[in-house]
């Protein structure tokens, strides 16, 4: 039984990349958050990353204007769109966003939600 325990907490090693910091082997590691990349040479390099990438949505940050909006994940599951240069501009839920200005206050991204009794919405912010 004990050899099961000792297999299970062996390393999980990210087959062909190394560390970009230090040039250690990288490894998935779960985190308070979830599961994460990491290097095996922690604490004496920091480097982290996530295990899924944030996709781009090619939208550019309203705020800021420099960089576009990621379609990320919550450490619950949920999708929200952020910044890429993390400059605090957040839209939560769960809806997808639109790549369209909204009509009535310009505002470049809307978010689509869906529901039963109204059926498809479009809403900025």
């Amino acid at each position: 039984m004990d050899e099961e325990a000792g297999a299970s907490n062996e390393p999980q090693y990210v087959e062909d990349r190394v560390c970009p910091k230090c040039e250690s082997k990288l490894v998935i590691k779960r985190g308070r958050y979830g599961k994460f990349i990491g290097c095996s040479n922690y604490p004496n390099c920091k480097h982290m990353e996530p295990l899924e990438k944030p996709a781009d949505t090619g939208v550019q940050c309203p705020e800021c204007k420099q960089a576009s909006m990621l379609k990320r994940k919550s450490r619950y599951g949920k999708i929200f769109y952020s910044c890429a240069r993390y400059s605090g501009l957040q839209v939560r839920g769960l809806e997808p966003a639109a790549h369209e200005p909204c009509p009535k206050c310009g505002w470049p991204i809307l978010t689509i939600k869906t529901t039963k009794r109204r059926g498809t919405r479009r809403s900025a912010r």
